[in-house]
């Protein structure tokens, strides 16, 4: 659901993109295995070990020491934190997700299409390329890269609504019992 940019490297085209990772949000580890991107996979799936690891820790000790604990409001604060934790952490990695994954491909030698001006406009627009000074006296390809920024922000926050929209509508439903 990020804006996606068109590389190219030895005649091969593959897509990159730019802003917040909705599907890494969402979809976890899987997001980097479909990309190929072994190492992020790596380490996306081991948070998402540890991160089960935890859960399951806390909820045994606290079934082992339930009755021998005064202090019941820990370990329902507890169990709160377990299935929360892993939400603020997806969300979290979600935001730099896919600045690491086309900074990384731009880093390997991938470069926008020649005459692409809308891979161009929005890697330059969100600094990840420089603008050349060719460019920056060109007013109209300015003009044109400033549209395509323009647009590309107004679809992030669309998506950025939706998206929590879509959160707000499950944690209510899943407060009233509905899920």
């Amino acid at each position: 659901m990020a804006i996606k940019v068109k590389l190219e490297k030895d005649g091969f085209i593959k897509d990159g993109f730019v802003g917040y990772s909705y599907t890494s949000a969402i979809f976890d580890f899987w997001v980097p295995a479909f990309r190929l991107d072994f190492n992020a996979f790596i380490f996306f799936f081991g948070i998402y070990i540890l991160e089960e690891f935890l859960s399951e820790f806390f909820k045994i000790y606290s079934v082992l020491n339930y009755y021998s604990i005064n202090n019941e409001w820990f370990f329902t604060f507890l169990n709160t934190g377990i299935h929360v934790f892993p939400l603020f952490i997806a969300l979290f990695i979600a935001a730099f997700y896919n600045k690491y994954y086309t900074n990384k491909m731009l880093k390997d030698g991938w470069k926008p299409l020649e005459n692409d001006e809308y891979s161009n406009a929005i890697l330059k627009g969100y600094r990840y390329l420089e603008y050349t000074d060719s460019e920056i006296r060109d007013e109209d390809k300015m003009q044109r890269y400033k549209a395509f920024i323009e647009k590309a922000k107004g679809n992030e926050r669309s998506k950025f609504l939706g998206f929590i929209t879509f959160w707000i509508i499950l944690v209510i439903l899943f407060y009233l019992n509905i899920l």
